[in-house]
């Protein structure tokens, strides 16, 4: 193999990955629940076997697909918030996403995505009225 082809090959992977990441980032907000975020993950595998079928005559071609199926994945992850799966052990071992863990404990993935695509305003935790003066107050 000439080394021109394994670069230009690395290339295209790297850049795939990261073509593939804003992909998975812009849909996977669409998916709310944890059957969403699945049939998102399986729609990804079964385009990247499709597109496999078209890049298949040009072997320079292969790291695209491999490339767009991982950023797709780890995008539609990084958009859905939640550590579910193998992303779960992943996020674990590696002690990384503390919030992705932490949503996925606590279970309130479901609501706060349900909020944010129904443009929801988020409950109101604090009250932040102001209090009127009172003639004990200082002036």
């Amino acid at each position: 193999m000439d080394i021109a082809f394994i670069v230009c090959s690395l290339l295209l992977f790297a850049f795939s990955v990261y073509i593939g990441f804003l992909i998975g980032n812009t849909v996977g907000v669409r998916a709310v629940t944890r059957a969403d975020y699945w049939k998102m993950n399986g729609a990804a595998i079964v385009i990247a076997v499709l597109l496999s079928f078209i890049l298949a005559a040009v072997p320079l071609f292969y790291s695209v697909d491999v490339g767009l199926l991982a950023g797709a994945i780890v995008g539609l992850k990084m958009a859905f918030g939640e550590s579910v799966g193998p992303w779960a052990v992943h996020d674990k071992a590696f002690n990384v996403n503390r919030s992705h863990r932490e949503t996925a404990e606590k279970g309130c993935g479901e609501e706060r995505r349900r909020r944010r695509a129904s443009r929801e305003d988020a409950p109101d935790l604090i009250s932040v009225e102001k209090k009127s003066r009172t003639s004990g107050s200082r002036k």
